[in-house]
């Protein structure tokens, strides 16, 4: 969502429902317009017989249906980055647990650096950042890797080091995962298009209330609030840090809160 982004949601739902309440504005007067220059029609004037109403219906019916879709697009993106944490949190708890058998010098040069380590992708994770890791990650990624080495040199079994080494790589993999899944948004046009196909569609509800002269106020401004809403709920599940519907953390936090008590009870 490039520039959207930057934006306050309260901000963009204003200027939207504005948008949306100008549109029915244009189409209800438009249509008074039209039938005050066409009064031979007797009172039927465009968009006055029940095939317009049919139409809208279709459009409105459209305009969910592009909603829905939408929607679920961002609650999938949302529900992939909270399942990558779990999965994260899941790598790097293995690859701790292995670490502790691990004979003594390496399992405590090991165990320093995950545990920095986590800590580092805890800042990551609970900031706005949708570039890369923190340097501080990266540069602990090369010395847990160097690390890794000194393992594989040393006279540790074979199978239990390729297990520490593998949990720890499949870990590296995931930050990058999750990274790459923090920066994918719904494309701009298809936000756009969304609006866009909003406000034509109010234009049409605004010309069949003209055609009938009857705004019915209340129920209009229901539906421009809930069109908001929805606009605003994708909105904010296509921010990954910055909206009001966070995923949660907890999973790392947890781990690292484990971490901490597995140091203490040795």
């Amino acid at each position: 969502m490039s520039w959207l982004s930057s934006f306050p949601l309260s901000l963009i739902g204003l200027i939207l429902i504005c948008t949306l309440s100008a549109a029915v504005a244009l189409g209800y007067y438009s249509q008074l317009w039209l039938k005050q220059a066409d009064r031979d029609s007797a009172g039927v004037g465009p968009g006055s017989g029940p095939e317009q109403a049919h139409l809208l219906t279709a459009v409105l019916g459209l305009l969910a249906l592009l909603l829905g879709f939408s929607f679920s697009m961002v609650m999938d993106r949302y529900e992939t980055r909270r399942i990558l944490v779990i999965e994260e949190a899941n790598a790097l708890g293995t690859t701790w647990l292995r670490i502790q058998i691990l004979d003594a010098p390496e399992r405590q040069t090991m165990s320093v650096l995950l545990e920095r380590y986590v800590d580092a992708r805890l800042v990551w994770s609970e900031t706005g950042a949708e570039g890369p890791a923190t340097p501080e990650a990266e540069a602990l990624q090369r010395q847990l890797w160097t690390a890794m080495g000194d393992v594989l040199r040393s006279g540790n079994p074979p199978l239990l080091t390729r297990g520490v080494m593998d949990t720890l790589n499949e870990s590296f993999d995931l930050a990058v995962t999750r990274q790459s899944a923090r920066g994918a948004h719904l494309p701009d046009a298809v936000f756009y298009s969304l609006i866009i196909y909003a406000a034509v569609s109010m234009v049409m509800l605004g010309a069949l209330l003209g055609a009938h002269r009857k705004p019915h106020r209340t129920q209009t401004m229901l539906l421009l609030v809930l069109l908001t809403l929805i606009h605003l709920v994708i909105l904010d599940l296509d921010r990954p840090r910055a909206g009001n519907i966070q995923v949660s953390q907890q999973a790392l936090i947890d781990l690292r809160q484990a971490m901490t008590a597995d140091q203490i009870g040795r």
